[in-house]
């Protein structure tokens, strides 16, 4: 039997996209649901108290995301389940995201997504990511990296960013990788600290460094991380 290419797993955000798409996805979400609760003559008390946590503790306002998230949803949807608002408000940020991508083709980092092509040949190059699966289909495909990845587990939709679930899913099914190459999220390192992955952050974009983790600054940089794989 032939033996199987080993995986080098990924991150989208921060890697082969921009943050931007995210993080203006993020803002946008806030901004057309107030128009939404205007609308319809509700209580926009919430989206201003999110707006006062995002300028006073804006690393404390992303970890706590969906707290905001789940009190706007109920305001608008309150005949939909927990889990149903989560999808709803999830498909609604992922909308944004893939216009954004549209809009700003500039986004895609055309040399990482080059460079992981010709990597094809010796590894499966999986992706690891919180988006759902109608996210990823519809963002691969106008990024223009349809193909690229072997694998991708995705977020299931009632998830609330739960990057430790995926990859709990990504582990059952096809066991560790010999490499994750990541962003800026800390939880993801904590998971392969935990399971003894090896692991750097891909910090293209000038974030400040996560301690303990192995950090690149460059593509020039991650492939000679991976050239020195073995």
């Amino acid at each position: 039997m032939k033996k199987a290419k080993p995986i080098i797993a990924t991150a989208l955000k921060g890697l082969f996209i921009s943050s931007e798409p995210w993080d203006n996805a993020h803002l946008g979400w806030y901004v057309d649901r107030e128009r939404e609760l205007k609308e319809r003559k509700l209580d926009t008390s919430v989206v201003r108290e999110w707006r006062r946590e995002l300028k006073e503790k804006p690393e404390s306002e992303k970890k706590t995301y969906f707290k905001y998230v789940d009190r706007i949803m109920g305001l608008l949807y309150p005949a939909l389940s927990d889990e149903e608002r989560t999808g709803k408000a999830r498909e609604l940020f992922f909308e944004s995201t893939v216009k954004y991508i549209k809009q700003h083709p500039e986004v895609v980092n055309r040399n990482v997504k080059d460079y992981f092509r010709t990597l094809k040949r010796k590894y499966r190059i999986a992706l690891i990511t919180t988006n759902t699966q109608k996210a990823v289909n519809n963002i691969l495909r106008i990024s223009g990296l349809e193909g690229l990845f072997d694998i991708v587990e995705v977020s299931l939709p009632k998830e609330k960013d739960d990057k430790i679930a995926v990859f709990d899913r990504f582990i059952s099914k096809y066991d560790k990788p010999m490499l994750y190459i990541g962003s800026g999220r800390a939880d993801s390192y904590d998971y392969c600290n935990q399971y003894n992955i090896p692991a750097i952050f891909a910090n293209l974009e000038g974030l400040e460094n996560i301690p303990g983790v192995e950090v690149v600054h460059s593509l020039k940089q991650i492939k000679e991380r991976i050239f020195n794989i073995n």
